[in-house]
């Protein structure tokens, strides 16, 4: 009694500290805004190849109305021009791509594949894709971000990889991630930060912060990120594009990196889509599961008349919690209203949301047995390194970790601040709620929620928003597929949005509302534009 009334006291603390430093974060913003310079601007989209959608574009392709080198090459030279301002690729394969798209181009010319079978069995047959640097491309820079495995190249490829070749994609280059996939900034010691392309002075976010740049900035058309608490939706949010996590465990996480063999970590870790089109992400699921086990129906109509639709704004109010912006909750509001026109009567969460769900998400991670190594040493790499002493170390300069990823690696190591019991009492709340949730979304039910509190945030300030993270986090914990959808731009010129979620094995749902909303909301809005052809 008297362990659990400490280690309450030290979770209480933990919440205190994190509102004494909000109360420093809305001041220090204040500042920066008076003191902020102007953004660099990214080059504009001047091809009206890099308008279309992926699936689009993969229909010229089979009907010869377009080239697959002109649609590789196009991306490209997009991909170089905004490189330079938005610092997102850290390896790249432009000659291999280019080769690979002439080859194809020959292949259609010979009569190798008639329009059916392309469509078929290889529905992105000549398209472009961009790969996080954490999953494996044969040949091409595996580091994970980390100075540790500088220089390492992928022996293989990764089983997602392999999928979207085989259906006819082409790699073409591999963006830039937080150390170890660790934190919400892209932002490394090996290849620097990642700038949002609608305000370089954001975020682009993170995990898959370099794939979210890119995408946002119309250099590519789809591409391949992995998310653990949010890392896909967070930066589909910051870069205003569509980004899918699917149901856990339904697509093999074969190839990534950091890696570990724990079956927890495996459930809460998984690939996804990154799109710019809603469209997109149905060919890019069906892709990517076509070896699971589990028929998630993705060619299924689904009648948006049979929906039942929940919704909450956001938590309640906690200690150490930001509120949600009130243009983030319009979102919401927006899309709940939307269905209206389809005689719908969406219904606020009728389950108890509570505000315990930041100790639910860490008490989660907490179990992780197998803990992936997140400091790994140049010099032998098998060594445990102790994340307390580097983080004494990290001031000095004298680390060759980051901040973020050594405190992630401090707190699945030693626990701080729960106890067995603390975990062992999250736990059973956790998975009381997701019982809740599974019997009220069943399978035909959504829920609409915010994907952050607010849209994306100065690059300095992210240690202040980590306990926003539990509006993505907490749906990886219970295993639920979640896709964030963008509805436009704010009043700075930055991309807001929603996250849909559905009850597992429903995608199908989730990409269903996705569309509807793209075309209700407009879904994604370029930075700038400036058409040639």
């Amino acid at each position: 009694m008297t362990l659990r009334f400490f280690m309450y006291t030290m979770l209480l603390k933990l919440r205190i500290i994190f509102s004494i430093l909000n109360i420093i974060y809305a001041i220090l913003y204040r500042i920066v805004l008076l003191i902020r310079k102007k953004p660099q601007r990214i080059p504009p989209i001047t091809d009206s190849l890099l308008t279309f959608s992926a699936t689009a574009l993969a229909k010229k392709i089979r009907q010869r109305e377009i080239t697959c080198y002109d649609v590789v090459n196009t991306h490209i030279q997009h991909i170089k021009k905004v490189n330079c301002v938005l610092n997102a690729v850290i390896d790249y394969r432009f000659v291999e791509a280019i080769i690979e798209a002439k080859i194809c181009d020959k292949q259609l010319a010979n009569g190798k594949f008639d329009i059916k079978t392309l469509e078929k069995e290889k529905p992105l047959y000549g398209i472009p894709v961009t790969v996080k640097e954490c999953c494996a491309v044969k040949g091409c820079s595996h580091t994970g971000c980390s100075l540790g495995r500088k220089g390492m190249k992928a022996s293989h490829d990764a089983l997602v990889i392999k999928l979207l070749r085989n259906a006819g994609a082409i790699p073409v280059c591999l963006t830039n991630t937080p150390e170890m996939c660790c934190g919400v900034e892209s932002s490394n010691l090996l290849h620097g930060r990642t700038c949002n392309p609608y305000d370089t002075r954001y975020t682009s976010g993170g995990s898959s912060g370099g794939e979210g740049a890119l995408l946002g900035a119309g250099a590519s058309v789809i591409g391949i990120g992995s998310d653990i608490i949010g890392s896909v939706r967070l930066p589909a949010l910051f870069n205003g594009i569509f980004g899918h996590k699917p149901t856990a465990e339904i697509i093999s996480n074969i190839g990534h990196i950091p890696e570990s063999e724990d079956k927890l970590y495996q459930k809460l870790l998984t690939f996804g889509p990154m799109t710019r089109y809603a469209e997109d992400l149905g060919v890019f699921m069906k892709v990517l599961t076509s070896t699971s086990d589990h028929n998630l129906r993705l060619d299924v109509p689904v009648d948006l008349r049979q929906l039942k639709v929940y919704y909450r704004f956001g938590m309640d109010d906690a200690l150490g919690m930001l509120p949600v912006v009130p243009e983030i909750k319009d979102c919401v509001l927006k899309t709940v209203t939307h269905f209206a026109q389809y005689d719908i009567r969406p219904e606020k969460l009728p389950i108890e949301w509570p505000t315990e769900l930041v100790e639910i998400v860490l008490s989660t991670f907490m179990s992780i047995k197998e803990i992936p190594n997140l400091l790994v040493d140049a010099s032998d790499p098998k060594l445990k390194k102790n994340p307390a002493i580097e983080i004494l170390k990290i001031p000095f300069g004298l680390s060759q970790y980051t901040m973020q990823t050594t405190i992630y690696a401090l707190m699945l190591e030693t626990h701080f601040p729960f106890s067995e019991s603390d975990i062992s009492h999250y736990t059973k709340q956790g998975k009381a709620i997701r019982q809740k949730l599974l019997d009220l979304l069943g399978e035909n039910g959504i829920f609409i929620y915010p994907t952050f509190r607010c849209p994306a945030i100065f690059s300095k300030f992210t240690l202040c928003e980590t306990l926003s993270n539990v509006y993505c986090a907490i749906f990886n914990v219970f295993g639920f597929p979640a896709v964030h959808v963008p509805m436009g731009l704010n009043h700075e010129g930055l991309p807001i949005g929603v996250q849909v979620i559905a009850a597992p094995y429903q995608d199908r749902l989730c990409l269903a509302v996705a569309k509807e909303l793209e075309t209700a909301f407009g879904g994604w809005v370029p930075p700038s534009i400036s058409l040639s052809k």
